[in-house]
């Protein structure tokens, strides 16, 4: 099944709130736990490109006392929403919200311990552009972890993974399947990362429906 493109960024308040509603807390534990302990962060300049709504800076703040995260969004009301739950976390003296595009973030070059981003991928029309943009942001040894949705070979397997989700709503399973079709496999994913320059990385299907990059912080 080919890959079909889907918006970059949630434009509408209504599904950002769709989205937000989605429990995602043991996932967005799990990836925070991974991160601080076996991926060896335990403090310095984290960055999280497509934060979303704050989810990931939240959790690692919470597992480390000095870590310093920079947090980017494109979308305006996932900004709006993560600009809340930082402020109700207290965690807004560490975490710097920027609203930029994760492809070209303006950011200096060779300036983060660790990069990481969750389920932002498949947002990109142009993944090479983001690839290029975390290798340049990474400082020597930093750490890496990069995780997001699997495409699936067919359709008929695209509409059962968003017919599994059965607590969700229609719009929900709909933003499902879009997200699904538009995301990358494993070996498009190993292809976009080695050609931006970075190296030392694991790449591997994580569970039934993802992919999971990861690097350890040297």
């Amino acid at each position: 099944m080919n890959r079909t493109t889907e918006p970059e960024t949630i434009s509408a308040r209504g599904d950002a709130l769709e989205y937000e509603a989605i429990d995602h807390a043991e996932a967005n534990a799990a990836f925070a736990a991974l991160l601080t302990g076996e991926l060896g962060f335990r403090g310095g300049k984290l960055l999280d490109l497509g934060t979303g709504p704050g989810d990931i800076p939240v959790a690692v703040c919470r597992l480390t006392e000095d870590a310093k995260v920079t947090a980017v969004e494109m979308s305006a009301p996932m900004t709006e929403l993560a600009t809340e739950k930082i402020a109700r976390a207290g965690f807004a003296g560490r975490i710097v919200l920027l609203r930029a595009d994760a492809k070209d973030t303006k950011l200096p070059g060779n300036s983060f311990d660790f990069v990481v981003c969750n389920n932002l991928v498949h947002h990109i029309a142009e993944p090479e552009l983001l690839f290029r943009e975390i290798a340049r942001l990474c400082r020597p040894g930093a750490g890496l972890l990069l995780k997001d949705l699997r495409r699936p070979d067919t359709l008929d397997e695209l509409n059962a993974q968003a017919a599994h989700c059965a607590a969700s709503t229609p719009r929900q399973r709909e933003l499902l399947r879009s997200s699904l079709h538009a995301a990358l496999r494993v070996e498009e994913i190993e292809v976009y990362a080695r050609e931006a320059g970075l190296t030392d990385f694991t790449l591997a299907a994580a569970g039934p429906r993802h992919w999971e990059l990861r690097r350890r912080q040297a």
